[in-house]
């Protein structure tokens, strides 16, 4: 008797398959093809400066506007009005469809208004909140009530409450150029400033015996002290000598920052500055400041983590070559020798 073949299960299988495709994909696939909207709450969206379709397809679906980042993408490649995406915020709509997203962002539209603040290297606190004043984005008297705020970074565990410190957060403002609203707040300002901050370090470690607001102090007279980023891991060994010998620090930019509370708004250091009673003046109280004078780079952190090695005690900037290096001795006699 011949046998009978069996009926293979495989079309079945791929039925189903295909019926489970379809259904997960079918919002998706609506997703695509709708070209009309319906009703639904209004969303504001904000649209940064710079953001690239991917970018805006993210922040849509976060907010719930669309399902797909990657279908987005597609149909604004598809759009005419894909590459004329404006930035700024915009009142949106659930149950928009795509087409109807992009056209929205690419509508005329008043941007609301920007500025940018930059903040250099070994800029103070006090510096950064007169700029951001200088350009209307914020008075100095918020920004620095706003530093007194609280910020959930991970970081600021690390950053003890010194009686003493003019402002905590001196030492942790990134120095960047920033792009902000016009009318952002002094809060919005130095958070982003310090999320920078966490951004850029996220790879140092600290060793072990040391502590980030000590090395962040070091840092903070590095970028006052080196006009030249290459000088700033010999500055730092100089400090280092001096600290091993018990000697006095005697760093300039503690007294001025002490002098003018962080303005840095006089060029040179009397005879008479040095005498100031402040736990930042190095020059009368041994080791470091009492907290960090000024603002700092990734470069200042790495040099005050890694100093050079040598026998420098004393520098001094060189008035020959003009050029904002200095001139580096082992002993005072030679100190004074050289100048």
């Amino acid at each position: 008797m011949a046998k009978r073949k069996r009926k293979t299960r495989l079309p079945i299988i791929w039925a189903v398959v295909i019926a489970i495709i379809l259904i997960v994909s079918a919002p998706y696939i609506k997703e695509f093809v709708a070209s009309e909207s319906v009703d639904g709450d209004i969303v504001s969206v904000e649209i940064p400066m710079g953001a690239s379709t991917e970018n805006i397809g993210e922040i849509l679906k976060e907010n719930g506007l669309i399902k797909s980042v990657t279908i987005f993408k597609v149909r604004a490649k598809l759009s005419d009005n894909g590459s004329k995406m404006n930035y700024g915020t915009f009142n949106l709509h659930e149950g928009m469809c795509i087409p109807d997203i992009i056209n929205t962002l690419a509508g005329t539209y008043a941007h609301r208004p920007t500025v940018m603040l930059t903040v250099p290297e070994g800029f103070s606190v006090q510096q950064i909140a007169a700029r951001a004043e200088s350009l209307g984005l914020c008075t100095k008297a918020e920004f620095l009530e706003a530093l007194t705020d609280d910020y959930d970074y991970a970081f600021l565990k690390d950053v003890p409450y010194v009686e003493g410190v003019h402002y905590r957060l001196q030492g942790f403002l990134y120095p960047e150029t920033y792009e902000f609203f016009l009318d952002a707040t002094a809060h919005e300002v130095i958070d982003k400033m310090l999320g920078q901050f966490e951004k850029e370090t996220k790879g140092i470690k600290i060793p072990r015996g040391r502590s980030l607001y000590e090395v962040v102090t070091v840092a903070s007279m590095l970028e006052r002290e080196a006009l030249l980023d290459r000088e700033m891991p010999r500055i730092a060994g100089v400090i280092q000598n001096r600290i091993d010998k018990g000697m006095r620090l005697q760093v300039d930019a503690t007294v001025q920052y002490a002098v003018t509370k962080g303005e840095y708004n006089i060029k040179r250091v009397t005879y008479d500055d040095l005498e100031i009673d402040s736990p930042y003046n190095t020059y009368k109280n041994a080791g470091l400041p009492i907290g960090p004078i000024s603002n700092v780079s990734v470069t200042g952190i790495e040099a005050a983590l890694d100093p050079e090695e040598h026998g420098y005690l004393y520098y001094h900037t060189d008035t020959e070559k003009n050029d904002g290096s200095h001139i580096f001795t082992k002993t005072y006699e030679e100190h004074l020798a050289t100048q």
